[in-house]
C-alpha cells in the first residue's frame, strides 16, 4: 500500500485555499462542455449525459459516479466543485452520467426493479454510445461501490479507478442513520435540514448550505436496496486492479478507522491511499482542487499503463 496521509500544518492551508479558491473560480465546468446527449437503455430508461474537454475527440475519458440520491451536477461550480473543470484543464474528456430517473434523465425507480449490475449495465451503454472503450472511473461515496461493482464485471474496460469517500463493511450507529435519513427529508425547515446534513456530511466549520439542494429521496431508497442485495465480497477488490483511496478525514458516515484505513489494510498491494484534513463525506465540494490534484497526478502516473 502507498499511503499519503496529509496532514500537518502546511497541508491544512492548501486545504484552506483549496476550499476558497473553488468558491470563486472564474472558469466553470461550462467553459468545457462539448458534447450533450441522451442514451436510451435496453429497458426503455435514459440517461442524460454531458461531456467535458478541450475537443470532442482527443483525451482520456474519465467519468465521476454520484453520491447516495445525488447527481453528476456536485461535481461542477454547482455544488462549489472544481473537479470536473480541472480535469477537463488537464486533458481528460470527463463523462458526466446522470442516473437514471433524476434530472433529464428517466426511468424507473422502483428498488424492486433496480440492481447494481442495472446501473453498471447503464455506464456501459453510455460508454459504447459515446465511443469510450476504456475509461477512468471516479466513484463518490455510494458512486465507489457502483465504481468497483463495474470495475469487478469488466475489468478490461477500466483503465483507472479512484474512490472517494468510500463506505465499509460496517453497520451505521443510530446517529448516522438519524443525520442520513433527515437530510434526505425534504419536508423539514430549512434550518434542520441543514443541521442534518451539516452533522452526516461535512466536516465541523463548513458550509452544509451548500448541498441544501440537489437531493433525490427514491433515487437514493433505489440505490440502497440495491447496494445491500449484494454481498460486498462479490465486488470489494474491484476486479484486482489498483486503485487510489481518498479518505475524508472527518467522514462521519464513513469514519477513517472504519472505511479507508480498513480497505486500504486490507488490500495493501492494490492501494494508493490518502487521507484529506478538514473533510467529510461531501470532500469533492470541502476540498474540490485537493481532490482534483490527487486524482489527476495518480491516474498521471499511471498513464503508461492504460490506454
Amino acid at each position: 500500500m502507498t499511503t499519503l496521509r496529509l496532514l500537518g500544518p502546511l497541508l491544512l492551508l492548501v486545504s484552506l485555499f483549496s476550499f476558497a479558491s473553488a468558491a470563486r473560480a472564474q472558469v466553470n465546468a461550462d467553459a468545457y462542455l462539448v458534447d450533450e446527449l441522451i442514451v436510451e437503455q435496453p429497458d426503455g430508461a435514459t440517461n442524460h449525459v454531458r461531456i467535458y474537454g478541450k475537443s470532442t475527440s482527443v483525451g482520456r475519458w474519465v467519468t465521476i459516479i454520484p453520491s447516495l440520491g445525488r447527481g453528476v451536477e456536485d461535481y461542477t461550480e454547482a455544488y462549489r466543485s472544481s473537479l470536473t473543470t480541472k480535469l477537463a484543464e488537464a486533458g481528460y474528456r470527463v463523462v458526466l452520467v446522470q442516473p437514471r430517473g433524476i434530472g433529464k434523465s428517466s426511468g424507473d425507480l422502483n428498488p424492486e426493479r433496480m440492481s447494481m449490475a442495472l446501473l453498471a449495465n447503464d455506464l456501459a451503454t453510455v460508454f459504447d454510445a459515446i465511443g469510450a472503450d476504456r475509461v477512468r472511473l471516479i466513484g463518490h461515496a455510494f458512486g465507489n461501490r457502483l465504481a468497483r461493482v463495474f470495475a469487478t464485471a469488466q475489468p478490461d474496460r477500466v483503465s483507472g479507478l479512484v474512490l472517494v469517500a468510500s463506505g465499509g463493511d460496517f453497520e451505521l450507529n443510530a446517529e448516522q442513520r438519524y443525520c442520513l435519513s433527515r437530510s434526505f427529508d425534504l419536508s423539514l425547515e430549512r434550518m434542520a435540514r441543514l443541521e442534518a446534513i451539516g452533522c452526516a456530511f461535512f466536516a465541523r466549520g463548513n458550509d452544509p448550505s451548500i448541498w441544501f439542494d440537489g437531493w433525490y429521496p427514491k433515487l437514493a431508497a433505489a440505490q440502497i436496496v440495491s447496494a445491500t442485495s449484494i454481498k460486498s465480497s462479490e465486488f470489494k477488490a474491484a476486479g484486482g486492479l489498483p486503485f487510489m483511496l481518498i479518505q475524508p478525514g472527518e467522514d462521519f458516515i464513513a469514519p477513517p478507522d472504519l472505511a479507508g484505513r480498513k480497505l486500504a489494510a486490507e488490500l495493501p498491494d492494490q492501494v494508493t491511499y490518502a487521507e484529506v484534513p478538514i473533510a467529510g463525506h461531501a470532500i469533492t465540494s470541502e476540498q474540490p482542487d485537493l481532490v482534483a490534484n490527487l486524482i489527476i497526478a495518480y491516474f498521471s502516473r499511471n498513464e503508461a499503463d492504460a490506454d
